[in-house]
């Protein structure tokens, strides 16, 4: 393997837990990564389990295949809870949602089905769950996080806005809302985002039944990704004025 030129270490996923002195056999996919990006035997790269898991280590081939040699470990804390509810619309939307929801720190992604979105040919189902968690590891990876969201199957809109998050924040991203409330940094937030066309009628009923309050996220209608990294958005910076005061 040809060496990579100078630069910050590579990050790869791995399970975790590690252990000083002990050796990762990376998955395929990871030692892919790492080839394409010509890292040298004996180069130092990080290592991420999505769990909170960081690592140290020295690239190295064991019985020909690439792995990790631990050198030192750290744990990073439990990001404050943030779940994010939102319409299971097209695919590819969701996918990059995913993405974008992993940097900015989301600690669940529950895709739900609704009226409107059950109706969407392309929308985001179960058999993209797998696709929608190994989008999440190499956002991960790009952006120096150390946990990964939970991203679950889609759930029906009825049976996720009814179930209690103790404690939780409830928000409902809707044009006509207000001012998003202040915020502190350990505060758990729990967001609900329509699909493409919105909640009908009945299901923004329920939601604010459901104890949601409207937030307003701008001026224009926002598609149902953008609202939802705007929702995430707007949550982080509220935590860190609120850690200011």
């Amino acid at each position: 393997m040809s060496p990579r030129a100078d630069g910050p270490a590579a990050t790869a996923f791995a399970r975790g837990p590690f252990l000083a002195g002990g050796v990762v056999i990376l998955e395929e996919e990871e030692a892919h990564h790492l080839r394409v990006r010509r890292v040298a035997e004996g180069a130092p790269i990080r290592l991420v389990d999505g769990k909170g898991g960081v690592a140290t280590a020295r690239l190295a081939i064991e019985r020909q295949v690439l792995a990790a040699r631990v050198v030192a470990t750290a744990t990073v804390a439990v990001p404050p809870r943030t779940e994010l509810l939102v319409g299971a619309g097209d695919r590819d939307r969701f996918l990059m949602l995913v993405e974008k929801a992993t940097e900015l720190g989301a600690t669940k992604i529950v895709p739900l089905v609704t009226e409107r979105s059950v109706t969407v040919g392309t929308r985001f189902q179960a058999t993209h769950v797998e696709k929608a968690i190994r989008r999440s590891h190499e956002a991960l990876k790009q952006c120096g996080a150390s946990w990964a969201p939970a991203v679950v199957a889609p759930v029906s809109f009825a049976e996720a806005v009814r179930a209690p998050l103790k404690g939780a924040i409830r928000l409902l991203a809707q044009a006509d809302g207000g001012p998003l409330p202040a915020l502190k940094e350990g505060d758990v937030v729990q967001w609900v985002v329509g699909p493409e066309g919105g909640f009908t009628d009945g299901e923004l009923a329920a939601v604010r039944t459901a104890g949601f309050v409207p937030v307003a996220l701008g001026r224009s209608t926002l598609r149902f990704d953008t609202a939802a990294v705007a929702c995430l958005a707007l949550t982080a910076a509220a935590r860190l004025r609120g850690a200011d005061h």
